[in-house]
């Protein structure tokens, strides 16, 4: 007797998402992952919308922004009316200086947050980096959100420091806006989830 063929899994509904950063190389896997995995429209904010982007017949909208701009970002929110935005902007590596560093990762993630508040968005992800738990000698293994986070004072590298540096505790992200969340495990300071 032949098996009954099993049904699609429906996709779980996320609503109007925006990722920003959605054409550097973490954010456009992320809008592949969106747009496989979930429901929802994915509209995608970063400084130049000229690469990594899905065909048109994707649907996914391309806005060209400054997260450093709290005008820049607001004016789009306001035009997107997002319910979720996945932050994953954060300049190169390779080429970039402290100033610039600074910039995007303290002053532009702060226009986000503010966004976020002013255009009533649900939920927040910040995607920081595995920095802010290294000590640069030895390697994560099996890391996840209980481990400890290298206080900005300690950050061996200005990169690192960029990306802990503004987060002394998680954000929760509720109807009346985001506001800061305590959830530690531990009387050290852990890696913020966002719900």
């Amino acid at each position: 007797m032949a098996s009954l063929p099993t049904p699609p899994k429906s996709k779980s509904p996320l609503g109007k998402v925006v990722v920003i950063g959605g054409c550097g190389f973490l954010g456009h896997h992320i809008v592949n992952l969106l747009l496989s995995s979930y429901s929802c429209k994915v509209s995608v904010v970063d400084l130049f919308t000229n690469r990594n982007r899905r065909p048109d017949s994707d649907g996914v909208s391309y806005y060209d922004g400054d997260i450093t701009s709290i005008s820049s970002l607001t004016s789009i929110f306001e035009k997107i009316k997002p319910d979720v935005v996945i932050h994953t902007a954060s300049p190169n590596l390779v080429g970039a200086n402290d100033a610039l560093y600074y910039k995007v990762n303290v002053e532009g993630t702060k226009c986000v947050i503010e966004a976020c508040k002013k255009t009533g968005v649900k939920a927040l992800v910040y995607t920081s980096s595995a920095s802010v738990l290294s000590d640069t000698q030895s390697d994560l293994v099996n890391a996840d959100e209980s481990w400890p986070v290298i206080p900005p004072s300690a950050q061996i590298e200005y990169y690192s420091t960029t990306k802990v540096s503004f987060l002394p505790q998680p954000f929760d992200c509720k109807a009346d806006g985001i506001r800061p969340k305590q959830k530690q495990r531990s009387s050290q300071q852990t890696v913020p989830r966002v719900y």
